[in-house]
């Protein structure tokens, strides 16, 4: 019976925390690794998980975590940032491609180095595009407390990124 909850559980949320992953790595691979971390340390505490878990805000937590997690430990790993996005938007004018690209890149780096509670509130928000109940029940907090994450993310990344903007 449990195994039969697991697989649901998995087949139910796994696109949605592989999306998460993506949304903070921006790279398939990495937010596989993530996606399988996710799950393991459930399965991992699988018996002690009672009826009534909020899956959605427990998910987005545990995976926006674990990605910022990851990102930190492969940028440690590798003692340099990650070049330029591979994948970015379509656009005729190959100028306008590497812009973008560059500036995913970059607002992808500065999102790792926020705080974990503004990198979840801006993920959820910006990425995601929650609003604030939403927000405030998959980070587990009030609603003005989210609203205050998310401004902290937005002032940093606004202020991180001025000089490119």
């Amino acid at each position: 019976m449990a195994d039969e909850q697991f697989n649901n559980l998995v087949a139910d949320y796994g696109r949605k925390v592989l999306h998460i992953a993506y949304g903070v790595l921006g790279d398939h691979q990495a937010a596989l690794d993530v996606h399988q971390e996710v799950f393991l340390a459930i399965w991992k505490r699988w018996g002690s998980f009672d009826s009534q878990v909020n899956w959605d805000g427990y998910l987005y937590r545990t995976t926006i975590r674990k990605a910022l997690d990851y990102a930190r430990k492969q940028r440690k790993e590798k003692h340099l940032d990650p070049e330029f996005e591979k994948q970015i938007p379509s656009d005729d004018n190959p100028q306008s491609r590497a812009r973008a690209g560059e500036l995913v890149s970059l607002l992808r780096r500065h999102i790792r180095n926020l705080p974990a509670q503004q990198a979840q509130a801006f993920v959820l928000a910006r990425i995601e595009g929650l609003g604030y109940p939403q927000i405030a029940a998959a980070m587990g907090c009030t609603e003005p407390t989210a609203r205050v994450h998310l401004h902290r993310a937005l002032k940093q990344l606004a202020h991180e990124m001025r000089d490119v903007l």
